[in-house]
């Protein structure tokens, strides 16, 4: 009988170090990519700055987490609203950031917008439009062939909207929104909830 004690609490407490295991892959299954503004060049201001390219060659995703780095005597960062965004009017600011290497994480789907707070430096090009699309699937749509159609071609003016335009009908998330997860993470946040509770009680 105390042999077969002895098997049990082996076999429970290798079942709770796996369980603990588990959720710990799970947890860092959960963080998103960790992406620094401007790559090497860090968060700066001058004419040669392009932050409308860097953010076009990512892929953004809630979990995200976006890294500023710059110096932080002569510069900040500041979120700012869309109306704001294009104006470069740095005088309500929703957040603003100036330690010099802050974080953001991307918490729901939507477009972030960014700038800096000291004078000059927006209209210079230090500003940054992160789009968090819903699907986390972006994939590349191919051209439309061409035709052969005698019909008229119609007004662009009518029939084509501009990139301002159209991310200026996307909604912007607030601090306090609620994070829109993929469907993946709501499964895996229900599982990982499912194991907690088992952990506790097993390991009890």
């Amino acid at each position: 009988m105390e042999l077969f004690n002895e098997r049990l609490t082996a076999i429970k407490t290798m079942l709770c170090m796996l369980l603990m295991i588990q959720l710990s892959l799970m947890a860092i299954m959960v963080k998103g990519e960790v992406y620094k503004v401007g790559d090497s060049s860090g968060w700066v201001a001058n004419t040669n700055s392009n932050y409308s390219n860097w953010a076009s060659s990512k892929i953004f995703r809630v979990h995200d987490i976006l890294m500023f780095e710059y110096n932080s005597t002569n510069d900040n960062v500041i979120r700012v609203t869309h109306s704001d965004f294009r104006s470069c009017n740095t005088s309500s600011p929703i957040k603003t950031f100036n330690s010099g290497n802050d974080s953001f994480t991307i918490k729901a789907h939507g477009h972030y917008y960014f700038t800096s707070g000291f004078p000059g430096h927006c209209v210079t090009g230090q500003k940054l439009d992160v789009r968090v699309p819903k699907s986390s699937h972006v994939a590349a749509t191919p051209p439309p062939k061409p035709t052969t159609s005698l019909s008229p071609s119609p007004n662009p003016s009518n029939s084509t909207m501009s990139p301002m335009e159209s991310k200026a009908m996307a909604p912007s998330p607030v601090d306090n929104a609620v994070a829109s997860h993929e469907p993946k993470w709501l499964l895996m946040s229900t599982i990982g909830v499912a194991i907690s509770g088992f952990v506790v009680l097993v390991c009890s």
